[in-house]
Formats: C-alpha cells, structure tokens, sequence
C-alpha cells in the first residue's frame, strides 16, 4: 500500500508545536481512536488533500486565519479525481502520539522527527494503517520518496519547462492524464541525458543570480541531489533539499510536485535542438 509523503522541515514544527503546549483540543480522529488527551499530530483526509496539523492549544495559524498544516503532495487524475495518497479506513488512523514508548526500543514519533532533521532526511513516510507501527512499518524517513508515480499511468514523451529552470526545455516522458495535486503541474520523468543538459543548465545561471533564486543538480552515483543555496548572512552555503533515484527505467522526476512543469509550445524547434545537444 502507498504511502502519504510529507516534508520533514514542514512537519518537525507542527510537531514541536504540539509538544510544546500544555493543552491538547480533541479531534475525531482522537475520540475514533479512543486515545487520551495528548500531543499529537492529525492527519485528516479532505477534498483538497490530505494535511498533518497540531492538535495543540493555543492553536497555530497562518496569516490568513486558516490551520498551519503540512500537505502531502502527490497525483491527480483529471478524468476521476483519484490522488496517490490512500485514504484512512477510519478516522481514528488520523491519530498520531507524538510519545509512545515502544518495548523494542524504537525512537517515539517526535524523536523520529527530529532525528530525520540531524541528519538530513527530507521526507516523513506515513502509512495509513496503525497496526504496521507493530512491525515497525508505520513512520518512515528518507531522504528520497517512494510512491511518486502512478502505476497505471501511460507515458508520452514530450518537451517541457517550468519557471524553476528560467525556460529551459527538456525532453521527458508525461504521464496522460495526471496533474499534481493542485493540478498545476506535469507529472514528468526524465532520461539521464536530459538532467545533465538542466544541471549543466542551472549551473550557468549560478554567477548572474541571487542566493536561493535557483537550484542546483548533481550526480551522487545514480541518484540525483537537489540543493538550493542559502545566505545567512555570513556567507552562502549549498543546502540539499531533495534526492532522486533513478526508476527501473533509469529516469528520474526532478521536482516531483515541487516544480510546476508545462508543456513547451514549440514542439518541432525543440525537438531538433534535443537532437543537436545529444550529438555534442
């Protein structure tokens, strides 16, 4: 079964948030799973996505008035409206204790987190069933997701750009029919050749622009390692954000939900400059 993905730097404070607080308000995730009043993260599954919150009081709250909360990007398919994220079977899953003692050892939910923060994961992989926290199955971290792509999806290749790369145009294979979730971007992979040309790409654009205005790409081995920079004023440094690997076809999806891909318009232009770049 899938898994829900979420970002560790979104969710470490939501949790710190709720460990923070001295009082707890109750959810119908809490009641369904018949817990005591504790810190917890909620997961809750709506039409817009699914979201880990705070169930802590006070409670926090963005600038619009709305619950501070973290989004598990993933897939829509337009026809249905189906996601890749799996719906709870009952709402007392949503429940998530931030402390439970565990007789095998294992790191609570909150010391997980910010175990993953020490030490450079990126992703927090939530499975929807509680009862594979027995098997130590539950709560993953990673530094790269799992469970990006549909798996019915058909793929056509294609030529596609997005804001983050500043217009350059690479070839990738679509899949048909999906969006991300917000349904503002291609679902795409790309062939090794195609994330050197955006590496080569990103970097030329390195000298001109400002801390943090581009990412960058390299190769560590077959994976794929995206890093953004960032000033602190002392000086900038290069900060890993992500890490692909490769598929079994050897492609990979450079900023999965995260970069707002879109078809090139000019197709053919493009296409003959693709065939010059790979006969260089």
């Amino acid at each position: 079964m899938s898994r829900l993905w979420f970002r560790i730097t979104e969710v470490l404070p939501i949790a710190e948030h709720a460990a923070a607080t001295h009082a707890h308000r109750p959810t119908r995730q809490q009641y369904r799973a018949g817990a005591p009043a504790q810190p917890a993260l909620i997961w809750s599954h709506a039409t817009d996505g699914d979201w880990l919150s705070s169930n802590g009081v006070p409670r926090w709250y963005d600038a619009d008035g709305t619950d501070h909360r973290a989004l598990a990007e993933t897939w829509t398919h337009t026809a249905t409206g189906a996601t890749g994220n799996p719906v709870p079977a009952d709402d007392g899953h949503g429940f998530l204790p931030l402390h439970t003692e565990h007789l095998d050892g294992r790191r609570d939910l909150l010391d997980l987190l910010r175990y993953a923060r020490r030490h450079g994961m990126h992703w927090f992989g939530l499975h929807p069933d509680p009862a594979s926290e027995a098997t130590s199955g539950r709560h993953r971290i990673s530094r790269s997701r799992g469970d990006i792509s549909p798996p019915l999806a058909t793929w056509t290749p294609a030529t596609v750009t997005c804001d983050v790369v500043v217009g350059g145009a690479y070839r990738a294979m679509v899949a048909t029919g999906y969006t991300t979730l917000t349904r503002t971007g291609l679902l795409c992979r790309f062939p090794r050749y195609a994330v050197q040309r955006m590496a080569a790409h990103l970097d030329a654009l390195y000298p001109g622009d400002m801390p943090g205005e581009h990412p960058r790409l390299r190769f560590d081995g077959d994976e794929v390692v995206v890093e953004w920079e960032h000033d602190d004023s002392l000086g900038s440094r290069w900060v890993e954000d992500d890490r692909v690997v490769p598929d079994v076809n050897r492609c990979y999806a450079i900023g999965a939900y995260q970069w707002p891909w879109t078809l090139v318009a000019s197709e053919p232009t493009t296409r003959a400059n693709e065939r010059g770049d790979r006969s260089r």
